[in-house]
């Protein structure tokens, strides 16, 4: 990943290591003379075997979140946003204004077939997002969530053939989404966006 990006900074972090998340903003921060924008796009979708069951009517999975996973899902995919943003709030302050944006999928923001502790992490990051917005705002720093539907590839790839045909039969545009339509809309949000705060973007192709 490294190779294929043209950056001079590149930094490895451990979101479940929350002195170690805000540090690494920090670093990040220092090496390119400041903060424009937040992206916190990381995350965890936890074990496969929860995703192997979450379709409809299938909700046998419940009993086997056990408070492991659940402190792990939340660690990483909640807890460590908001080192992150702790962070990167301090230089985008002293910027003058900037965006913060969270990367997240449409579980916790739509009833969909998910994994409990994983559509709870993403319900508590935009519970997060709007009190942060209304906390950052009279510092010109927006924030907001750009919520996923079913990509081409990645974490999409844990869902079982029937998630992913249902969501066919369902999605206005009849197909899933693509990952350079997710970054177009990131870059907008990070660099363009100048009024739009403390709300959740869906980007489903209009399931």
């Amino acid at each position: 990943l490294a190779e294929s990006l043209d950056s001079p900074v590149y930094l490895q972090c451990d979101l479940e290591n929350f002195e170690l998340v805000r540090k690494t903003v920090r670093h990040a921060a220092e090496a390119l003379e400041g903060l424009d924008a937040l992206i916190q796009a990381a995350g965890t979708s936890g074990d496969d075997r929860f995703w192997k069951c979450a379709a409809p009517g299938n909700y046998d999975k419940l009993q086997q979140i056990d408070q492991a996973a659940f402190d792990e899902m939340m660690a990483v995919n909640t807890r460590g946003t908001l080192a992150a943003c702790q962070e990167a709030a301090l230089w985008l302050r002293k910027n003058g204004g900037g965006n913060i944006l969270f990367v997240r999928s449409i579980d916790g923001i739509k009833p969909v077939p998910s994994p409990i502790h994983f559509a709870s992490s993403t319900a508590a990051a935009k519970g997060m997002m709007e009190a942060m917005s209304k906390e950052l705002g009279n510092y010109n720093i927006r924030v907001n969530i750009i919520a996923l539907g079913i990509l081409e590839g990645g974490a999409s790839r844990k869902l079982s053939h029937e998630v992913k045909d249902a969501y066919l039969k369902h999605c206005s545009l009849g197909r899933y989404g693509r990952a350079e339509e997710v970054a177009e809309l990131a870059t907008w949000m990070a660099i363009q966006n100048t009024y739009v705060t403390g709300q959740v973007i869906i980007l489903d192709g209009g399931l």
